[in-house]
């Protein structure tokens, strides 16, 4: 079923420390809730259910933090919120919990975001704070044991590359172009102020309207995981902060656009590939458009390759490595700026894979 995306817009992003490490993940979102509905003409007061994808739902994030965005809004407390977390693709299993909502027809109004604050929440603070156990437990641990336990997705990507014979040289070429292309279109960015980390010269409440481009030390692009492997600085996007706000509604007159289908895979979490034929065959892949999430160039690349999709015609105005990867919200910017970037009726898809997990959805600009 095709539904309405009434708007679409997002905070500028940072590499984790940058200009806004001392954000509340609940108050930027909330600042960027706020600035989704005014896009569409909506009145908190119609809307149904708020979803919030998030790769670390814990402590700052935690605690339903879509229900929390909300009430830091202004908004009715009678919202529900729900919180999903579908580890590299929680973005895109947000926006198929609303997709399916609005679907079923129950929710005429759904607001979708993408919440990641890597400063305050760092990665892996769900699976390294053991308090109360191991996450995937014992036999899971078992399970992989023989063919060497789990692995990190980006060593696993970086692995498979160098098998499959995409060499460092390609994928510091491809992490340099993520550079070099990336545009933020303007109406997708609600200016924020900033707050900064200790290490930023940058005053707190600065208006900041973009994003902040990473510095790439690209005569040292020595290899950072492994040190037989592929990976560099060039290659690799950081852990970054940023909120990103799609709405969906059946009650709203001239959307932006149109979100066609939206879907999630899974696969082994050795796998940087795992869900990619399930994902493949939710529907049909667009020749053109194409805005694709990089944690490592290695990732995209094998995506790339697996799909058989023409280089030229992925991440025409940049990409993640450029600003750094900030999870469920990078899934959604993927929509946000392809649909901004969009001329009136041209379809596009984004797609994130690795760690076992992947999203796509496909759009249409009004």
């Amino acid at each position: 079923m095709t539904l309405p995306i009434t708007a679409a817009v997002r905070s500028p992003f940072a590499e984790a420390d940058g200009v806004l490490a001392r954000w509340h993940p609940v108050d930027l979102a909330a600042v960027v809730m706020d600035a989704a509905l005014a896009a569409a003409g909506i009145d908190a007061n119609t809307v149904d259910l708020v979803v919030a994808g998030c790769t670390e739902p814990v402590g700052a994030q935690g605690a339903n933090a879509a229900h929390a965005c909300a009430l830091a809004a202004g908004w009715p407390p009678s919202i529900p919120g729900l919180v999903v977390d579908a580890e590299t693709a929680s973005g895109f299993a947000a926006l198929v919990v609303a997709h399916d909502a609005l679907a079923a027809g129950r929710a005429r109004t759904a607001v979708v975001v993408g919440l990641n604050s890597a400063s305050v929440v760092q990665p892996g603070a769900g699976a390294l704070g053991r308090i109360y156990g191991r996450p995937w437990g014992p036999s899971v641990e078992q399970r992989y044991a023989q063919s060497g336990g789990l692995l990190p997705p980006i060593t696993a990507a970086d692995r498979l590359a160098l098998a499959r014979g995409i060499t460092q040289a390609q994928q510091d070429e491809w992490g340099l172009r993520s550079l070099d292309r990336r545009v933020a279109p303007p109406a997708a960015l609600v200016t924020v102020g900033a707050r900064p980390g200790e290490s930023v010269a940058v005053q707190r409440d600065t208006p900041i309207s973009d994003d902040a481009h990473r510095q790439i030390p690209v005569d040292e692009l020595e290899p950072i995981f492994d040190p037989n492997g592929t990976t560099t600085a060039a290659s690799f996007a950081p852990a970054a902060d940023g909120v990103a706000v799609i709405v969906l509604s059946t009650a709203a007159a001239e959307p932006l656009g149109v979100l066609e289908s939206a879907s999630l895979g899974a696969g082994d979490p050795n796998d940087p590939l795992g869900g990619l034929d399930i994902v493949r065959g939710a529907a049909p892949l667009p020749a053109s458009g194409w805005m694709i999430a990089e944690p490592s160039a290695s990732t995209t690349l094998l995506a790339l390759q697996e799909l058989k999709i023409d280089k030229s015609l992925v991440n025409q105005h940049g990409g993640t490595i450029a600003v750094g990867d900030a999870a469920a919200a990078e899934d959604l910017r993927l929509i946000i700026d392809g649909l901004h970037a969009a001329e009136a009726g041209a379809q596009g898809a984004a797609l994130r894979c690795g760690g076992g997990a992947a999203g796509i959805s496909h759009w249409r600009r009004s």
